[in-house]
């Protein structure tokens, strides 16, 4: 019982909420504050600081998360490794993951991951990509979806999927009922971009400096979703990777553009701690990855052979 409470309290901290730390290990959220309440008693000291919203770790909780945190990833690679002696795919895996990863593409295949191993379950977390690397390297997360990965010093990267970037307008847009626009046009249109800080801005700008096309940045975000609302709402058109419009193009809300003779794409990968031995449902959640890529691909492939027929 001892060790469900310290999954409780590493699970609310980590999640910063009680209320989602109950929701994933299927409990109440009085259970969690409780199991919390029995720790603090057992040490002697407060480890939550409950005046703060959200709240936040004293110097002693601090200390004691760390130490817990180790202490179940030791005990869940003992379980696992017991596990895998019968091939057995139990147990969870947590991923942290960048706001645009797809959020229904990525939810259907965690069902469908479930119905195939109703033993593992797959916990995710969306988040900046700065913060997702943090997670993964403080070992918060077994696994991390970014774009434009790198393998920095501490991290393996495995590639996952290439999505190709196209000019998104709104319905009221002069290009709206076009299909493409060659690269001069480009220059001086009213532009809705990324903040400065992230990867897919600084490669937006690169892409642009070699195309020699020049706009006019009205407004910046920092997630693909402002950006597709502020060009629905006419402030200027939009660089983004396709997979993320498909439903708003489809309802007629957006329109997505090829720009004549070019072939941006956003490189997505899947990262996780490098010399990390991973989990056995965290092995199998990457091939699910893959294989939904492959299959994504096999489609696009069919589709523009039919069309070109």
């Amino acid at each position: 019982m001892h060790l469900r409470n310290v999954e409780m309290f590493c699970d609310a901290v980590e999640l910063r909420s009680f209320s989602r730390a109950a929701e994933h290990l299927r409990v109440s959220q009085s259970a969690v504050s409780q199991a919390i309440q029995l720790l603090e008693r057992r040490v002697g000291t407060q480890l939550i600081d409950r005046s703060k919203r959200p709240f936040e770790l004293t110097a002693a909780g601090a200390t004691y998360f760390n130490g817990c945190r180790d202490l179940l990833a030791s005990f869940r690679v003992i379980e696992e490794k017991v596990r895998s002696m019968d091939n057995k795919v139990v147990g969870r895996v947590r991923v942290a993951a960048i706001y645009s990863v797809g959020l229904l593409q990525v939810n259907d295949l965690i069902d469908r991951f479930r119905g195939d191993y109703p033993e593992a379950e797959v916990v995710i977390d969306y988040s900046h990509p700065d913060d997702v690397y943090r997670r993964v390297g403080q070992e918060q997360d077994e696994l991390g979806l970014v774009s434009f990965p790198k393998a920095r010093g501490e991290f393996t990267c495995i590639h996952w999927q290439d999505q190709p970037m196209v000019i998104v307008v709104g319905r009221n847009h002069p290009w709206f009922e076009r299909q493409s626009i060659e690269p001069a046009e480009l220059n001086g249109a009213r532009f809705v971009g990324f903040n400065r800080n992230l990867f897919i801005r600084r490669a937006i700008d690169r892409w642009f400096r070699d195309l020699g096309a020049s706009v006019e940045t009205v407004h910046e975000f920092d997630n693909v979703e402002y950006v597709k609302l502020d060009v629905e709402s006419g402030s200027g058109v939009a660089l983004l990777p396709h997979p993320t419009v498909v439903d708003e193009c489809a309802a007629g809300r957006l329109k997505a553009l090829e720009i004549a003779g070019v072939s941006w794409v956003r490189p997505l990968g899947i990262i996780h701690r490098k010399g990390r031995e991973l989990s056995k449902p965290a092995q199998k959640f990457i091939e699910a990855l893959q294989k939904q890529a492959d299959n994504a691909r096999a489609a696009e492939t069919a589709e523009a052979s039919t069309s070109h027929a």
